[in-house]
């Protein structure tokens, strides 16, 4: 008997380009794909974001992926800079908090954060489903999908702000996070997509602003699949 597969697949895929500035001076840009998937357990984004810069330190290169859902999140992260070359990969716990992995020149080492370390990631700012985080003020600790390294400080609630797109301003929510290394912040617009963000990188800061307007997400064709079997099960985050 043929089974009815219940799954939703590919709803909709989204991509962004972002300028990259250091000091003021564009160094190069992020691309940002996101792809959403529709699941029994809930929806599921599947994150693909590539950099290229020009820095003081050489030139850098990053790729990242990364998933998420109702289960949490993880990624990877693949860094140049110069001839140097590191790799992060994190999961985010059940119990909250994170276990780590980086490899670099030194060796392999891991490490797990306590839930109260690390409440979001830098890739999370690039995930609608998870910048929601943002909401929570308070002692926050931002981990750095780029390096593993913590953020830790004092994240200040939501205000309204306006960040200028393609010459046109566009209405977000900025939200600042204070810390001992240096202040950063994140502006958001109310789908959840960052519009532009500050963080202290690479000897300045590093300011990362949409290149076009987001779109609106719509929610586009449904594949079904039929399949012969007793049942299917499927692990999602």
């Amino acid at each position: 008997m043929l089974l009815l597969l219940a799954h939703l697949a590919l709803a909709d895929e989204s991509t962004l380009v972002y300028d990259l500035y250091l000091g003021g001076k564009d160094i190069g840009d992020r691309t940002v794909t996101v792809r959403f998937l529709a699941r029994e357990t809930g929806e599921r984004r599947v994150l693909e974001v590539v950099s290229r810069a020009e820095t003081p330190l050489g030139p850098v290169s990053c790729r990242q992926s990364g998933q998420s859902g109702p289960r949490g999140a993880t990624f990877t992260t693949n860094l140049q800079v110069g001839t140097t070359l590191s790799e992060v990969q994190g999961i985010e716990l059940p119990t909250g908090g994170w276990q780590l992995v980086r490899a670099d020149a030194e060796g392999v080492h891991e490490s797990t954060l306590l839930p109260g370390q690390a409440h979001f990631s830098t890739l999370d700012l690039y995930d609608p489903g998870r910048t929601r985080r943002l909401l929570d003020a308070g002692a926050v600790g931002l981990l750095l999908a780029e390096t593993g390294a913590i953020l830790s400080g004092d994240l200040g609630a939501g205000s309204p702000t306006t960040v200028k797109i393609a010459g046109k301003p566009v209405s977000g929510t900025r939200y600042a996070l204070s810390t001992s290394e240096g202040n950063a912040e994140f502006v958001v617009n109310a789908d959840g997509v960052l519009l532009s963000s500050e963080v202290s990188s690479f000897g300045g800061t590093l300011r990362t602003v949409a290149r076009s307007v987001p779109v609106p997400r719509t929610v586009g064709t449904i594949d079904v699949i039929e399949t012969p079997g007793a049942g299917v099960t499927e692990e999602a985050i």
